[in-house]
């Protein structure tokens, strides 16, 4: 498993991408729910948002380019002004896809931009 940095890095490399931790938000598959949880700011969709969904022995790049999110109904979560996502980790039950309680059910399989192992 990588860290965000690593990732960040052999990203860059490969796809000169300009990736760096404020357009980034990373997150690890959740111990009690097989999901990735994002909190990203609402602000930050004023430009491109780049997730990195990690994995033990791989990696997924998504981008979602700038003024991505309006007109969908992605869940504010209120006390931190940012978009609550949870993206099904599960393979069988609508992988990749916002299963938060409340959320949109969005798939984000076609704004995955690279697997990265």
């Amino acid at each position: 498993m990588k860290t965000k940095s690593q990732l960040i890095a052999i990203i860059n490399e490969r796809h000169n991408a300009g990736l760096n931790s404020s357009n980034t938000s990373y997150s690890k598959i959740n111990k009690s729910k097989e999901v990735w949880w994002f909190n990203v700011h609402v602000s930050k969709f004023a430009n491109d948002v780049h997730l990195l969904l990690n994995m033990t022995d791989s990696a997924i790049w998504i981008k979602l380019p700038k003024g991505f999110a309006k007109g969908i109904p992605f869940r504010i979560r209120e006390d931190k002004n940012a978009v609550d996502l949870e993206i099904s980790a599960d393979r069988n039950f609508k992988y990749l896809k916002d299963v938060k309680s409340g959320g949109s059910g969005f798939d984000f399989q076609h704004y995955v931009i690279h697997r990265i192992n």
